[in-house]
């Protein structure tokens, strides 16, 4: 009997010991828990503490502040305890209180919206315009909305000084557009109608594309009716067609047309000008006098490249001289190149320029004759970005040999753009069509 008491006694003070252990472990691991929550819970309070942004817990039934980091109380003027005794609506303007309800509203049914078109008010009565950041989070076991608020008075001035100077910006261009716009106008009165080429080579074209408002490529053409040298020449109508490419494009180009188009006009009544190289070599010589007539400022060395032919109609004959700009005929499916001397027009004193080069032709019937700038070849586009080359401009040519001169006016314009796609177009582009 005493031993079966002893073992009982023996049993319950190990189940006191046992029990005893066990609830001071559970206590040691609670108390570990408590330390690392206490230690998270510090951690918190320092990120939320050193945060840049204001950040303001807001119950999201009366809109009292439950919290509140050292940054909204400084940038709101407030000590942290006074502005934890506030409401969200004393930070608000009082006619925005309804708009600010309706934010709150919004922010509970979406869980969260960024919004800053309510600025808050200061300790001092300032406004203080604010981009907020707002979220749905429990506090203290209640839904909760978080602000994460941040001055934008910097960024606002930053803009507001960004939009004056992009009007001052936007009022100039207007105003260069309209200058160059005027010029335009100027530069179309100096050319000659396009459409007037018809009267005399009906089956003919002009596509001109400039690449700006104003171009540095031009056309130029005339009729002249030549005076018999001696008792065995008979008079002649010549048509004259000239297609050039001045240096450069926009304004510097476009002043550079005028003086060319203006130099050729001179060529007309000129006696010692009576074919296409004697006209270029004469155009040569003036432009050098025109644009150096200041010998103590630098020379210039602006020029233009062209391509100048005389079609006699009448007697299928045709002389012609390039600068850089060859002339194509197009006969059938072959293409007859008559290459130009290598060398520019220009104002420089300083490049030797030889004598230019006439050429004569034997036309046929049906031919296409062809003048041209390199600003079509030149064309980035196609899958590759690449340009378009003058091979496959001769294969244009040919391939629309079948269709009048005004249709190869469209074909080539619709060649040109399906090629550039939404690639900017390189250069001013002019091509000039007659058929004889």
């Amino acid at each position: 009997m005493f031993y079966i008491i002893a073992v009982l006694l023996g049993s319950s003070t190990l189940m006191v010991a046992v029990f005893a252990w066990s609830a001071f472990l559970r206590q040691s691991q609670l108390s570990v828990r408590v330390d690392t929550l206490e230690v998270q819970k510090t951690n918190y309070e320092s990120i939320i503490d050193q945060a840049n942004d204001a950040m303001l817990v807001i119950d999201i039934a009366n809109g009292n502040i439950h919290q509140c980091n050292p940054a909204a109380a400084d940038m709101l003027g407030y000590s942290k305890r006074d502005l934890e005794k506030k409401t969200l609506f004393q930070l608000q303007p009082t006619e925005l209180l309804e708009k600010s309800s309706r934010t709150i509203a919004d922010v509970w049914e979406k869980k969260g919206m960024i919004f800053k078109d309510i600025p808050f008010i200061k300790a001092d009565g300032e406004l203080l315009p604010v981009e907020c950041s707002a979220k749905v989070a429990p506090f203290a076991g209640r839904p909760a909305i978080v602000i994460y608020a941040r001055d934008i008075t910097e960024r606002l001035r930053l803009e507001k000084e960004i939009n004056d100077q992009k009007e001052i910006i936007e009022e100039k261009n207007k105003d260069i557009t309209d200058s160059i716009e005027y010029a335009k106008r100027i530069q179309r009165s100096v050319f000659i109608d396009k459409e007037k080429l018809k009267e005399t080579a009906p089956d003919s074209f002009i596509f001109f594309k400039p690449r700006d408002i104003v171009s540095g490529d031009f056309y130029w053409f005339t009729n002249i009716t030549t005076t018999p040298q001696n008792e065995n020449e008979v008079k002649k109508n010549l048509l004259i067609v000239a297609a050039c490419d001045c240096t450069g494009h926009g304004v510097p180009g476009a002043f550079m047309s005028i003086i060319g188009h203006s130099l050729f006009d001179l060529t007309i009544n000129n006696p010692t000008v009576n074919t296409p190289a004697e006209a270029l070599d004469f155009v040569n010589a003036e432009i050098k006098k025109m644009l150096n007539k200041k010998g103590d400022e630098t020379s210039i060395r602006d020029g233009m490249d062209v391509s100048l032919c005389a079609i006699d109609a009448a007697n299928q004959k045709l002389s012609f001289a390039g600068a850089n700009n060859p002339l194509f005929i197009v006969r059938g499916r072959a293409v007859i190149e008559l290459k130009a001397d290598k060398q520019p027009i220009t104002a420089s004193t300083d490049y030797h320029t030889n004598k230019f080069t006439n050429q004569t032709f034997d036309l046929q019937k049906g031919d296409s004759i062809y003048l041209f700038t390199d600003g079509y070849a030149d064309q980035f586009g196609g899958p590759k970005g690449k340009k378009y080359m003058y091979k496959r401009f001769k294969e244009t040519l040919i391939n629309m040999q079948d269709n009048t001169m005004e249709e190869q006016k469209g074909i080539l314009y619709y060649s040109f753009e399906s090629w550039r796609g939404t690639i900017s177009q390189t250069d001013d582009v002019l091509v000039i069509g007659v058929r004889t």
